[in-house]
C-alpha cells in the first residue's frame, strides 16, 4: 500500500507541478547526507560524483531507494522509519499553485504542455547564534547570524530551470588577534622595479592572523558575500573585509540549468557551492563544499552508467582583506615604478580564473576518478575551457604561467557492509627517495572509511585521515604574466579561502563521526576532531603553513620539512555532539538544530635545530596559550527550508 502511495505522490508531484526539475538542491540539504547513507547501505547505485545534484536526479534516487528498501528483508521497524523519511523528503520538492504558508511560497505557471513556464517566490528566514565559554575569559565570545533568503525558481520547458537567490541581514563574529606571518621576501627582493621610496627594498608581506571563538574551528561559513560592511558606515566605500563590529551582509547565488537524454548530459551555468571528487560529505580535496561560491559554466556526460565526463571553468573572487594585511601589495605603473600601497588594492592581485575537467569510473564494487584542476590569471585563454584537453599539458603549451594541479580518488565497496578509500592532491613533487622531506613536494592525501550500522535506521559510522603538507594550495605569484603588467597571486583559493580541504597547509586531521536518522523528523550525529597545524603567527611559526605562503625560487630545492618537529604547532582536541529537529510534522514550518562542542587546544615547541628526530615538547607563553572550553550553538531556520 505504501509503495503505491509513494508512486502515486512522486506522479502526482511531476505533473501537478513540475517543480524545478532540472534545478540544484543546495548542496547543504539534509537529503545529501540520506543519499550518502543510502549508498553505504547497498540501497542505490553509485551517486554522481559532482555535487550539487537536481531535484530531478535526487527525485529517482529516492524513488530507487524506496523499492529497493520495499524488497529488501529489514526488520519492520527500520523500514518503515527509513520509507517515512523518503515521503517527508518529496513532500519537500511537492509545491503548490498561489500561495502555500508552510513554505512563505507563492507560484503561477502556464497550462501549456508542449511549452511549460512557471514562476515560484519563496522566503526562508535564518537565526544562528553561537557562544564560546572558555577557562580563560578573555577568550570568551558570542556570534550571531541572522539573516533572510529570497528565491526566485521555476522551469522553462521541461529540460531547463533557473534559480535565483538574494540574502541579506545582520551578522556579527569578533576575532582574537593571534599575531602576524611572514608570507614571503619575494615581492620585494627579486624583480623589484628601482624606486626611490624609502624602505621598499627587503620589506617583508606579513599578513595579520586573527580566530573566531564563538564556534569550533573551521565550522562556520558566513552567509554573505565578498564585503559586509559596519552599521556604523553604510555607504558604498564602506565595504570591511569581516564583521567584528554589527554589521550588515548580503549576496547572491545563481543556477541556470539543462539536462537532456535522461539526465545523461547536464549543462549549467551557476554560482553556487559544489564538491567535486569527494569520497565522504565534505571531504573533496580538490574542490570542496566549504569553498566559496564562484561564477561558472560547468558540463556533465554520462556516456554509459559506469563512465562520466564533467568540466567546469569559472571566474574567482578577490578576498577583501583590508583589515587583516599589516601592509599592502604594491601597485606598478606603465614605467614598472611603484604607483601606490594601499590595503584596498589587494583585488588588483587576485584576478584570476579556474578550470577543472574529472573522468568518472563507477563500478559496483571499484571507483576511480582522476583529472587536472587549474587556477589562472584571467585571459582569453581557451584551451582551460575544453573538457577533453589536460591542462597540465596544456600549461606548457602556452608558457608554463599558471598554478596547475593533478588528483585522483580510488574507493572500494561493499553495498551494504562500507567503503574504503584514498585521495590524492598533488600540487607539486620532485621524485626522489626524500620526497617526502622536501618542501618543494606539496601535496595533499585522505584515507577514509565508512560503514553501515545495520540496526539502526539510516546509521553510517566514518572515519579519515587528512594530511596537507606545507605550502601545499600555495603558489608563488608571478610578474608579468599574460595580459598583466602587476604581480599576480595565485593560491588556490576563492575569495580567501581554500578551494580544496579545509585544513591549512601544514596540517592534519583525525575525523571520526556517527550519523543516525532514527525517527523521522529528527537527526543527530558525534564527532571527533585532533588537528595539528603548525603555528603561523608568532616566533615559533613554521613557513607554508598559511594559504597565503609562498615558496621563493633559488633554495627551495634545499628546504626541508619535519612535521611537528619544526617549529611551534597548534593541537586541538575537538568533540561535538549535534542534532535537529523539524516540526513541519505539527504543520509548523520550522527547523531546529543544535550544537554542543568541546575544545582543548595546546602548543608543542622544539629546542635546537628542525631535523626528523628533534623531539617536541608541550609548551603554554603568552604567544601560544592553551584554549580549554565549550561552545554552544543554536540554529532555526522558518518556511521554506
Amino acid at each position: 500500500m505504501k509503495k503505491n502511495f509513494l508512486l502515486v505522490l512522486l506522479l502526482s508531484c511531476s505533473f501537478f507541478v513540475f517543480a524545478q526539475a532540472n534545478a540544484s538542491v543546495d548542496i547543504d540539504d539534509d537529503i545529501y547526507s540520506i543519499l550518502s547513507i543510502a549508498e553505504t547501505k547497498g540501497l542505490c547505485k553509485p551517486l554522481l560524483n559532482v555535487k550539487p545534484y537536481t531535484q530531478n536526479y535526487i527525485l529517482e534516487k529516492v524513488e530507487e531507494i524506496k523499492n529497493n528498501i520495499e524488497n529488501s528483508n529489514y526488520k519492520d521497524n527500520i523500514k518503515n522509519s527509513e520509507i517515512e523519511y523518503l515521503e517527508k523528503y518529496i513532500k519537500k520538492f511537492e509545491t503548490k499553485l498561489g500561495f502555500d504558508f508552510q513554505n512563505l511560497s507563492y507560484r503561477i505557471q502556464n497550462n501549456n504542455e508542449k511549452f511549460p513556464v512557471s514562476l515560484e517566490f519563496n522566503d526562508e528566514l535564518n537565526i544562528l547564534g553561537s557562544a564560546g565559554v572558555y577557562q580563560n575569559t578573555s577568550q570568551n565570545a558570542v556570534a550571531y547570524d541572522l539573516y533572510n533568503d529570497f528565491n526566485f525558481v521555476g522551469d522553462i520547458t521541461k529540460y531547463f530551470s533557473y534559480k535565483v537567490t538574494f540574502f541579506a541581514g545582520l551578522t556579527y563574529m569578533p576575532l582574537q588577534e593571534m599575531g602576524t606571518y611572514n608570507i614571503g621576501r619575494w615581492w620585494y627582493t627579486d624583480n623589484l622595479p628601482e624606486t626611490s621610496e624609502p624602505g621598499f627594498a627587503n620589506q617583508n608581506r606579513t599578513v595579520n592572523v586573527k580566530r573566531y571563538n564563538s564556534f569550533l574551528p573551521f565550522s562556520y561559513n558566513k552567509f554573505w558575500d565578498g564585503s559586509c560592511h559596519y552599521l556604523t558606515n553604510i555607504s558604498s566605500g564602506g565595504f570591511r573585509c569581516w564583521p567584528e563590529t554589527h554589521s550588515l551582509g548580503m549576496g547572491m547565488t545563481t543556477d541556470l540549468r539543462a539536462t537532456f537524454f535522461d539526465n545523461a548530459v547536464e549543462i549549467g551555468v551557476s554560482r553556487m557551492n559544489r564538491e567535486w571528487a569527494g569520497m565522504d560529505d565534505g571531504s573533496s580535496l580538490v574542490l570542496n563544499k566549504n569553498a566559496r561560491p564562484f561564477v561558472s559554466a560547468d558540463l556533465r556526460v554520462s556516456l554509459f552508467d559506469f563512465f562520466s565526463i564533467s568540466a567546469l571553468t569559472g571566474v574567482l573572487e578577490f578576498p577583501n582583506r583590508m583589515d587583516l594585511n599589516s601592509n599592502a601589495w604594491y601597485v606598478f605603473d606603465s614605467d614598472g615604478k611603484i604607483e601606490t600601497a594601499k590595503n584596498n588594492y589587494d583585488a588588483y592581485f587576485f584576478q584570476n580564473a579556474f578550470s577543472i575537467a574529472m573522468v568518472d569510473l563507477d563500478f559496483k564494487y571499484l571507483h576511480l576518478d582522476f583529472g587536472t584542476s587549474c587556477v589562472w590569471p584571467k585571459r582569453f585563454e581557451m584551451g582551460y575551457a575544453v573538457p577533453t584537453l589536460d591542462r597540465l599539458i596544456y600549461q606548457n603549451n602556452v608558457g608554463d604561467y599558471d598554478n596547475l594541479a593533478l588528483f585522483g580518488d580510488i574507493k572500494l565497496r561493499y553495498p551494504g557492509l562500507g567503503s574504503i578509500w584514498f585521495s590524492l592532491y598533488l600540487d607539486e613533487i620532485t621524485v626522489t627517495k626524500t620526497f617526502y622531506e622536501q618542501t618543494r613536494c606539496m601535496y595533499a592525501f585522505q584515507l577514509g572509511t565508512k560503514v553501515n550500522v545495520p540496526i539502526l535506521p539510516f546509521t553510517t559510522i566514518s572515519f579519515r585521515y587528512t594530511k596537507i603538507e606545507p605550502y601545499c594550495y600555495t603558489h608563488l605569484a608571478i610578474l608579468n604574466a599574460p595580459w598583466y603588467n602587476t604581480y599576480i597571486a595565485q593560491p588556490y583559493t576563492n575569495n580567501g579561502e581554500s578551494l580544496g580541504y579545509y585544513l591549512p597547509p601544514n596540517a592534519d586531521e583525525f575525523l571520526f563521526k556517527i550519523e543516525s536518522k532514527p525517527i523521522t523528523s529528527t537527526a543527530f550525529g558525534f564527532q571527533y576532531q585532533l588537528i595539528r597545524h603548525g603555528a603561523d603567527w608568532g616566533s615559533g611559526a613554521v613557513p607554508g603553513s598559511n594559504i597565503y605562503s609562498e615558496l621563493q625560487p633559488g633554495y627551495r630545492d634545499t628546504l626541508r620539512k619535519y612535521f611537528l618537529r619544526d617549529g611551534v604547532y597548534e593541537w586541538m582536541s575537538i568533540f561535538s555532539l549535534y542534532g535537529s529537529y523539524d516540526f513541519k510534522n505539527f504543520n509548523v514550518p520550522v527547523k531546529v538544530f543544535l550544537n554542543m562542542g568541546y575544545i582543548y587546544q595546546w602548543f608543542t615547541g622544539i629546542d635546537g635545530t628542525p631535523s626528523s628526530s628533534t623531539p617536541y615538547h608541550y609548551i603554554n607563553t603568552p604567544e601560544y596559550t592553551d584554549k580549554n572550553g565549550f561552545v554552544f550553538t543554536l540554529g532555526i531556520k522558518l518556511f521554506s527550508y
